[in-house]
């Protein structure tokens, strides 16, 4: 193999930002124009790199300089780095300013991702040969076969005006020029032992603390209202025939609607619910007639409920259909052509350790795809959800490979029944639905949590590694948004904040925080393991009606939250299911264990930078 030197890449964007003022009356006209040239591919027999221009060049329509806020609205251009080299790369990503370009680069804003907002004079000067000017706008590095996209967006400051006369008639010419290089960065080697420490540098490959809080914290804060990444979605239509079961009749249309931001179609100029015999299958066989698959559960008092749902993921143009007996159950056999969605592309500039605040301070938490918080600990692998107010670093099983499709420990009920409002709880009150305040005792063991319990006792128990584990709690929020929590219909605060788009990282009340012997909650568990919520979903860039597989916390099968959502037959707690999004779900339903458990603050790494070839290790005695 040649020998390993450090190279310059450079990637043929052909940024091109042509700045010309016209004075007018009293207005003047402000162009930009950004032209970027072909895809390329740079490689060696010692180091391949490949960079992929995804999307339109971007384009400056409004005639004037933008706001920080409207520049964030522009097309971005997004390109991927991937490394196909067999060792690990750092890589740096600049902008180089040609020996054309005129305009000073403090007229013009640019950021890489969701990261802070500044002028192109703010960022960190590099001499890049060839160019008349260098900016470094991000490090990073990836393992074999890893990649991650980027989206850059540069617009003329909102602070330019008539009044800067360097600004007028010039002329702006730049390249992205990406640096790589067999890796030397490593946590370690810089003084940062702990997980709690080496997570944070890592994230911008600083070599000193304040360095690193300060570009987390500089973040731009996300929105809660969209997925992260924010994902877009082509429909199919397999030409094969499907099969599809109900028990139920349902909404039968003529016509339908696809939504390419959730992923969603929606059935159109449908009338009252049908039985699917209700048309003759040479009509099916002739027409256009699409519906969403229901289902039908009995109530408490043996009466039918139906769902009948007239917008799903997974859509049936119908063919023929036939009722049928299946375990003396009346249903109906649909034949079809299914209509699901693929991904086309994604915005994953909505990525990384973002601040917040949980009951104990200021935490730092991963949110999208992120690909630098793996942990190998217990011999299993985790992802780091967030790095807690009290120092503990909170983990995510994430399976027993680092490219396991079943990131699941099992599957459970998350109670055994469903009948009452205290069935939303972890632990709830020996005397069920006799009030309020008896159903959030907490004296009972849930189904899960006996589960839970149990997988600890045979795993960290039995490996001796209690000692590296915190009681830092896991919050089971029953506070109540509407109703009274045992006789009516009854809607829990947590399922408000998800829909509204304000998750919160603390919990309701020291009842609702489980922990083992820490008073900063209800010291009722017996050990310290519990599963994720909702709000650390939302956080993740999780939605509900928004489907993302990208997001580190997606599994392919659904896996039970511990927030419950609302009771109004029938007690149903927060899920998220395997198509990407946050649901809810009957109390008594199986879906998947992904426990979650926190490390100590002191626990220490042995190697590894945080990506699945390359993981955080913790170093165990």
């Amino acid at each position: 193999m040649e020998n390993l030197k450090r190279r310059q890449i450079l990637i043929c964007l052909g940024l091109v930002i042509l700045v010309l003022i016209c004075v007018g009356v009293s207005y003047a006209y402000w162009r930009m124009t950004l032209v970027q040239e072909d895809n390329n591919r740079v490689s060696s027999s010692c180091l391949s790199i490949e960079l992929i221009d995804e999307t339109a060049p971007i384009k400056m329509d409004n005639a004037y300089p933008l706001t920080d806020e409207e520049g964030m609205q522009i097309t971005p251009y997004t390109f991927t780095i991937k490394n196909t080299c067999d060792t690990f790369i750092s890589y740096e990503i600049s902008l180089g300013m040609t020996d054309t370009t005129s305009l000073n680069s403090q007229y013009v804003a640019a950021v890489l991702d969701y990261n802070e907002i500044q002028t192109l004079d703010s960022y960190e000067a590099v001499t890049i040969e060839g160019y008349k000017e260098g900016r470094v706008l991000q490090k990073g590095s990836l393992s074999q076969d890893d990649e991650v996209t980027y989206n850059l967006r540069l617009w003329l400051d909102e602070d330019v005006t008539m009044d800067d006369i360097d600004a007028i008639n010039k002329y702006f010419e730049a390249n992205v020029v990406v640096t790589a290089a067999v890796s030397t960065y490593n946590p370690i080697d810089f003084g940062f032992t702990k997980l709690a420490d080496a997570m944070l540098v890592n994230e911008y490959q600083s070599t000193d603390m304040d360095h690193a809080l300060t570009k987390i914290s500089n973040k731009q804060k996300p929105n809660f209202l969209n997925s992260a990444p924010v994902m877009v979605w082509d429909e199919i239509h397999p030409y094969n025939t499907s099969s599809a079961y109900t028990n139920t009749s349902n909404y039968i249309g003529t016509s339908y609607e696809f939504n390419e931001d959730t992923g969603y179609y929606t059935i159109l100029n449908y009338g009252d619910p049908q039985l699917y015999t209700d048309i003759d299958n040479e009509t099916y066989a002739s027409g256009d007639y699409y519906t969403c698959v229901g289902s039908m559960s009995m109530g408490e008092d043996g009466t039918p409920n139906y769902w009948r749902p007239t917008s799903c993921t997974t859509m049936y143009k119908i063919i023929s259909a036939e009722e049928i007996n299946v375990d003396s159950e009346t249903r109906y056999q649909i034949q079809g052509y299914a209509y699901t969605q693929v991904e086309r592309e994604s915005d994953t500039s909505d990525r990384g350790l973002y601040v917040g605040e949980d009951d104990y301070g200021t935490t730092y938490y991963y949110r999208g795809n992120v690909t630098n918080n793996y942990v190998y600990f217990a011999d299993v692998y985790w992802r780091i959800v967030r790095l807690n107010g009290d120092g503990s670093v909170r983990l995510l099983y994430d399976g027993t490979t680092p490219d396991s499709e079943n990131v699941l420990l099992g599957t459970s009920l998350f109670n055994n029944y469903d009948t009452n409002h205290a069935y939303a709880g972890f632990m709830y009150g020996e005397n069920v639905g006799t009030s309020y305040e008896e159903n959030i005792q907490n004296t009972v063991d849930s189904t899960i949590k006996t589960q839970l319990d149990n997988l600890y006792n045979s795993t960290i128990l039995t490996a001796g590694l209690e000692n590296y584990i915190a009681d830092s709690g896991f919050c089971n929020d029953r506070s109540i948004a509407s109703g009274d929590g045992y006789s009516n219909e009854t809607y829990y605060n947590a399922l408000n904040r998800f829909t509204s788009g304000t998750p919160t990282f603390k919990c309701s009340s020291q009842n609702d925080l489980f922990t083992v012997t820490n008073e900063k909650g209800n010291q009722a568990l017996t050990y310290p393991i519990g599963l994720i919520t909702t709000d650390e979903l939302a956080y993740a860039g999780m939605r509900n009606e928004k489907l993302n597989r990208l997001s580190y916390v997606y599994s392919k099968d659904t896996y039970w939250t511990m927030t419950p959502a609302y009771y109004s037959t029938d007690i149903r707690i927060g899920s998220l299911n395997y198509q990407g999004m946050v649901d809810v779900n009957a109390a008594d339903t199986e879906f998947g264990i992904r426990p979650v458990i926190n490390l100590k603050n002191e626990v220490e790494i042995s190697g590894g930078i945080g990506t699945k070839n390359d993981p955080f290790v913790i170093s165990v005695q």
